[in-house]
């Protein structure tokens, strides 16, 4: 494998160490450069919508990491990941890909009933949406039922691990209970809560891995 640069773009430090994990396991040999803007997040739940200010705030980042001459560039908040259409239109010159689009594309090959648990308000309905686009696109029909618990997150910023775990498992026994097939972990921040929950015996999908496989088989296609 040649020796590419990814660029992650981040609206929260929580998603840093899950996806650097993750390619740190699978692609020792990719760099990863990592942009950040904690404010984003923040201006999202303010607003309650992306607006076209936070377009703009969120590209600024994806041209950062172009200058950095990154090969891919992986959008590792699920709730700007509606903006990706108008970033791939501003930075054609190499592969874009959010971290939750291949995990989507992958529940609904795998169930008609799906369970998503998100821990940020606005992450929600934007994966339930993504979701049902995806289930559009593929010809599928699914029911989306989802789970909000923005408990966890706090606990998360205030680095209670084990009671954001707790939280999780909570919501997702509320959609086992409701006979879900499979459980999305909206956001790539929540992956660290799967340890939690090996005894559910439906799939749990998680962003981490999966994103990382798709952005560099992105890449590499790209490049070929």
């Amino acid at each position: 494998m040649n020796k590419y640069k990814v660029g992650l773009i981040h609206a929260t430090l929580n998603s840093v160490n899950p996806i650097l994990e993750a390619f740190a396991k699978n692609f020792p040999d990719i760099e990863t450069i990592n942009f950040m803007d904690e404010g984003l997040l923040r201006a999202l739940e303010k607003e309650g919508e992306i607006t076209a200010a936070l377009v703009e705030r969120f590209a600024s980042l994806l041209e950062r990491a172009v200058d950095t001459e990154v090969d891919g560039i992986l959008l590792s908040c699920s709730a700007y990941s509606p903006t990706i259409t108008e970033m791939r239109k501003r930075f054609p010159q190499l592969p874009i890909e959010n971290v939750d689009d291949a995990m989507i594309e992958q529940a609904v090959k795998l169930g008609r009933k799906i369970g998503v648990v998100a821990t940020v308000a606005t992450a929600g309905p934007t994966t339930e949406k993504a979701v049902k686009d995806k289930a559009d696109i593929l010809g599928e029909e699914v029911e989306v039922l989802v789970e909000v618990n923005t408990e966890a997150f706090a606990a998360l910023n205030n680095k209670d691990f084990e009671l954001h775990d707790s939280l999780i498992a909570s919501s997702v026994e509320k959609l086992l209970n409701n006979q879900v097939d499979l459980i999305i972990l909206a956001q790539l921040s929540m992956a660290r809560a799967k340890t939690a929950l090996k005894h559910v015996a439906i799939p749990i999908l998680t962003s981490p891995e999966i994103s990382s496989n798709k952005i560099v088989s992105e890449i590499e296609a790209f490049y070929r």
